[in-house]
């Protein structure tokens, strides 16, 4: 077994910056002291549903505990509970639900032997919690104190969003010339403060999306007000200074200025869509699994959230927990919205375990600052990598994007990746770290002439997926080197982690490194990818 323990120095954006397991310094997205989950939801008389006594084709479970979810909300000041258990008259423990809005003050029990089938081949979600009913119509106020458990401690009961949810493979009708585009999302979190998931298990066959995800209560309208220029040239947008206002004032250089004729930056002129700001907060979310996920998602993903920890995630597949809002394309509305709105900030997650899969956890900017974020102990075995830290994606002609960056970020406790035999189940990324003795075996399959990332064999997931041998327990690509962070500006984007407290390790693998950097990326033909590096 090899060991490194890095000595790089941490790079902060302020030197009074301090983030410790249950310590968080405060950064102005949240300048209060919020912290996670507090149940206050009691009930010594809760409603207990009992599964139909013959599970058949017709079963539909969502009317009773949607009904009962709702008479729970309304009891008292403090709310109900709802018990879901096996049959009261025969051997079945399996409930057929569809979409579920959870309403405030709630708390949802589902015994450990109990499945809970995902209904509708067409509305993604299961359990939803803080989505409005309509773009148009957005809530009010946040819902507030829901959880969604076991009724064990530690025993999780099981969605399964594999029987309603199968396999849909576009572009050529196969997982080798096209990807599913099946979405099943068990359990979702939008505009809502104080929750907890907890003790559940998804069985899932590599639908496009992820278990757990916390995302935005938005009119999915433009981040950014604009009168879009058609094609790419984004430098041509017209600003607004709000949905139905003037344009934002230029001077003849084409710079925004005030209302004294003095520029001011495009990222303090430019006027967002705050409506992609309504995400979580407050909350909690613990023993997750999830199995055959997709490679690019996996169990818990947070788009955007305030003070959340994650605790004891496991993913067979995909990655165990996923930090990254939007994907930073031109047409990227969450990221059009600005640097704050739908960022991660004060988020502490610990113990994941990821095996086969792409990564444990995956640190993303794209057009974020995200603060005060806490990552500790990750173990992978026949993965990619334990942990995988990137800049964000960044189209230079786009005035209302920036180059996101993790300030105050820590990586402390075991991180170790271990190698037993099976391949990892990747995206594109990895595969620019292949070991030496990999990229020389390859062979061009393809016919074309040259090796390529297109000459690895593709995972279930689909085209885009690749599986390769395990590479090193941190992909550190938001720095580019071990001696040099980069150009931290918002144009280029490169931060440092700080990886001081950590224990990293690696068993049986195919390279000496323990963190690879932006610098180390290469083809699979062996040459450096400087574009990507560079990108």
């Amino acid at each position: 077994m090899k060991t490194y323990k890095n000595k790089l120095k941490f790079f902060a954006s302020s030197a009074a910056a301090v983030l410790a397991v249950g310590c968080f310094s405060l950064s102005p997205v949240s300048a209060e002291m919020v912290g996670f989950f507090e149940n206050k939801v009691f009930d010594d008389a809760p409603e207990v549903l009992h599964a139909a006594t013959d599970f058949t084709a017709s079963t539909n479970d969502t009317e009773r505990l949607t009904a009962a979810l709702n008479r729970a909300s309304q009891e008292d000041a403090d709310g109900g509970v709802v018990i879901l258990r096996g049959s009261d008259y025969g051997e079945n423990k399996r409930y057929r639900v569809g979409r579920v809005d959870f309403p405030s003050n709630v708390r949802l029990e589902v015994d450990p032997d109990v499945t809970i089938e995902m209904e509708s081949k067409s509305e993604p979600f299961l359990f939803s919690v803080g989505r409005s009913p309509s773009v148009r119509d957005l809530i009010p106020e946040r819902v507030r104190n829901v959880e969604i458990t076991s009724t064990h401690p530690t025993e999780r009961f099981t969605i399964d969003a594999r029987t309603n949810k199968p396999l849909d493979y576009t572009g050529g009708g196969t997982r080798n010339d096209g990807s599913s585009r099946t979405r099943a999302i068990p359990i979702a979190l939008f505009y809502v403060e104080n929750f907890s998931v907890s003790n559940v298990r998804v069985e899932d066959n590599f639908t496009v999306s992820v278990a757990v995800q916390l995302y935005p209560d938005t009119n999915y309208m433009d981040g950014a007000y604009a009168i879009r220029s058609k094609g790419k040239d984004r430098t041509k947008d017209v600003f607004l200074d709000g949905p139905n206002g003037e344009p934002l004032p230029m001077n003849n250089q084409g710079q925004f200025v005030d209302d004294r004729g003095q520029v001011i930056s495009d990222r303090d002129a430019i006027v967002r869509n705050d409506t992609w700001g309504r995400t979580p907060i407050k909350g909690t979310i613990r023993n997750i699994l999830a199995i055959h996920s997709h490679t690019g998602y996996g169990a818990v993903q947070v788009y955007g959230g305030d003070w959340v920890e994650i605790d004891t995630i496991e993913s067979v597949h995909g990655i165990g927990v996923r930090l990254e809002a939007g994907n930073g394309t031109d047409g990227d509305n969450m990221n059009r919205a600005g640097p704050y709105n739908a960022s991660a900030n004060h988020i502490k997650i610990s113990n994941v375990t990821i095996r086969e899969g792409f990564t444990g956890v995956w640190l993303k900017t794209h057009g974020k600052i995200n603060r005060n974020v806490l990552v500790h102990n990750v173990t992978a075995i026949d993965s990619g990598s334990a942990i995988l830290i990137d800049k964000g994606t960044f189209n230079r002609d786009c005035r209302d994007f920036i180059r996101g960056r993790y300030e105050n970020a820590k990586i402390t406790g075991d991180i170790s990746l271990k190698r037993t035999g099976k391949k990892a189940d990747v995206g594109f990324l990895t595969t620019f770290y292949i070991a030496p003795s990999e990229r020389d075996s390859l062979k061009d399959t393809t016919g074309d002439g040259r090796i390529s990332a297109a000459d690895l064999p593709r995972s279930p997931s689909g085209h885009r997926w690749y599986l390769i041998e395990p590479v090193v327990p941190v992909l550190a690509m938001s720095q580019m080197s071990a001696s040099e962070v980069g150009d931290p500006s918002e144009s280029e984007g490169f931060y440092a982690i700080d990886f001081s407290q950590a224990n990293i390790t690696g068993e049986n693998l195919l390279r000496p490194e323990m963190i690879l950097y932006r610098e180390d990326m290469t083809y699979p033909n062996g040459n450096q990818a400087t574009n990507f590096i560079l990108k």
